[in-house]
C-alpha cells in the first residue's frame, strides 16, 4: 500500500462466508429429497434458499465494509441493514481507533471509534448499562461506535499505516 492510498476492505468471499453459503445450498438441496414432508420442504427452501441468495449477493456486490481515508473512518455493520448500520466518523471527531473482542460471542473481533468527549454519537444512560453488562472491558461510548469485523478481514498493519498517514494524532488502542 502506498502511503497516500486509503485502506479499504469490502465484503466478499471469506472462508467462513463460503462455508456458510455451501452449507445453506446443501440444506436447500436436502429439502428436495423425495419423501421429505411438505412443510419441511417449503420452510427449508424458503429459509435456506433465501439465505443462499443473500450470502451470494453479499459476496458479489462487495460493498465497503471498512475504510480509512483522508475524510476519516467508515465502518459498516450488517450487510442486511447496510445504510442503517454504516458509521462514518471524520478525523476531527476521532480520538482513537479501538480494537476489541466480545468475549461472550466466541471472541468476535470489533473495531470502534473513541470520539472526543461530548462528541456526537454518545449512548444514552440505558444504552450504557446494557453495553456495560455485555462488554465490561470496553467503554460504552466505544462499544456504541463499534462494528463487528464479520464477513471481512482486518489487516492491523495496513490500518496502522493508514491511520498514521491520515491522522497521526489518532492512536490505535487494543482492548483485547
Amino acid at each position: 500500500m502506498a502511503s497516500d492510498e486509503m485502506y479499504e476492505v469490502r465484503y466478499g468471499p471469506t472462508l467462513k462466508n463460503t462455508v456458510v453459503l455451501a452449507a445453506s445450498v446443501l440444506f436447500t438441496l436436502g429439502c428436495l429429497i423425495p419423501g421429505m414432508p411438505l412443510i419441511i420442504r417449503v420452510l427449508g427452501i424458503a429459509l435456506f434458499g433465501t439465505g443462499s441468495l443473500l450470502f451470494l449477493a453479499f459476496m458479489v456486490v462487495r460493498r465497503v465494509a471498512f475504510r480509512v481515508d483522508a475524510n476519516g473512518i467508515t465502518v459498516a455493520g450488517s450487510p442486511l441493514r447496510y445504510q442503517a448500520t454504516l458509521l462514518s466518523v471524520p478525523w476531527t471527531e476521532v480520538q482513537a481507533v479501538v480494537l476489541w473482542k466480545q468475549h461472550t460471542a466466541r471472541n468476535m473481533p470489533y473495531v470502534g471509534v473513541q470520539r472526543h468527549k461530548d462528541g456526537p454519537g454518545q449512548p444514552g444512560a440505558g444504552s450504557r448499562r446494557v453495553l456495560g453488562a455485555l462488554t465490561p472491558h470496553v467503554p460504552a461510548d466505544v462499544a456504541h461506535s463499534s462494528r463487528a469485523v464479520n464477513g471481512r478481514r482486518l489487516d492491523r498493519d495496513r490500518l496502522a499505516i493508514a491511520v498514521a498517514h491520515f491522522a497521526p494524532h489518532v492512536e490505535i488502542a487494543d482492548l483485547g
